[in-house]
């Protein structure tokens, strides 16, 4: 059986994701800044820009649930296992994606992510569609 938990606790991995595009955003105006008084970063800054872009596509459909998990008062432990496993993911896909060029690492990375969303719509759609 799923062990119901505190709503809330769901948002703290929304929280930290929240967190990291704002860090991004501050990142990638310092680089920016850097830019305009001339300095060579434009590697970084298609790099970072990137990811900053990228934490706007699959994050919604995590964004989406995570909502309607909350408003249903649905959270249990998998879903928060998996939350956790999700904004792990986008933190390590940050760094990678930002600080390195290792396709094969960002490919395993976003298999984890995916994994993750995937795992958590379909158990929600399992108990939304099949058991009600």
């Amino acid at each position: 059986m799923l062990t119901q938990i505190d709503r809330d606790l769901i948002l703290w991995p929304v929280a930290v994701h929240l967190a990291l595009i704002v860090f991004l955003y501050a990142w990638l105006s310092l680089i920016r800044k850097y830019q305009r008084e001339g300095r060579d970063v434009k590697a970084l800054e298609v790099r970072v820009s990137a990811n900053l872009s990228n934490q706007f596509e699959a994050p919604v459909l995590f964004y989406a649930l995570v909502a309607m998990l909350w408003a249903g008062d649905m959270v249990n432990s998998v879903y928060f296992i998996l939350a956790w496993a999700f904004t792990a993911g986008r933190l390590w896909h940050f760094y990678v994606a930002t600080l390195s060029t290792d396709i094969i690492r960002r490919g395993l990375i976003f298999t984890i992510n995916f994994l993750a969303i995937f795992s958590m719509w379909a158990l929600f759609l399992f108990q939304r569609l099949i058991l009600t």
